[in-house]
């Protein structure tokens, strides 16, 4: 068991760190290198979230207490930092291949836009996940 759970902690915390990461510099950078880092940033998100899935299972399926309603608050943030990415970003990503320049800049602005949305709803998922065991 503790293997496991070893082993699922470093599942959901390392892709989330990368995730977050490339969220918070796509953010500040305009979504610069969105091409490059859109795909594995939704990869890693979709690994940590299932990893964080199992791990609820594992150690918190017995109650809701406050810790698990910090947590919940976090995970509802990720899911939806998941979807704004997805919604607005990728679509825009896809688009961008082809586009002229002056389009071009508008996709990028909605790329950029998208990544902000998202690095404020993963702050604060960041925020309840170091902070849930103290409330």
């Amino acid at each position: 068991m503790q293997i496991l759970l070893i082993v699922l902690i470093a599942l959901h915390v390392l892709p989330g760190i990368f995730w977050a990461g490339t969220t918070f510099v796509l953010a500040r950078t305009g979504g610069a290198a969105a091409e490059q880092l859109a795909y594995p940033q939704l990869g890693s998100a979709t690994l940590s979230m299932l990893a964080g899935l199992a791990l609820w299972g594992l150690l918190h399926r017995t109650g809701f207490g406050t810790f698990e309603q910090v947590l919940a608050l976090g995970v509802v943030c990720a899911v939806a930092a998941a979807g704004v990415q997805s919604a607005i970003g990728l679509p825009a990503l896809r688009r961008l291949k082809g586009a002229a320049p002056a389009e071009a800049t508008g996709l990028r602005n909605r790329i950029a836009q998208a990544q902000r949305m998202a690095s404020m709803l993963l702050a604060i998922t960041v925020f309840c996940m170091v902070a849930a065991r103290y409330f």
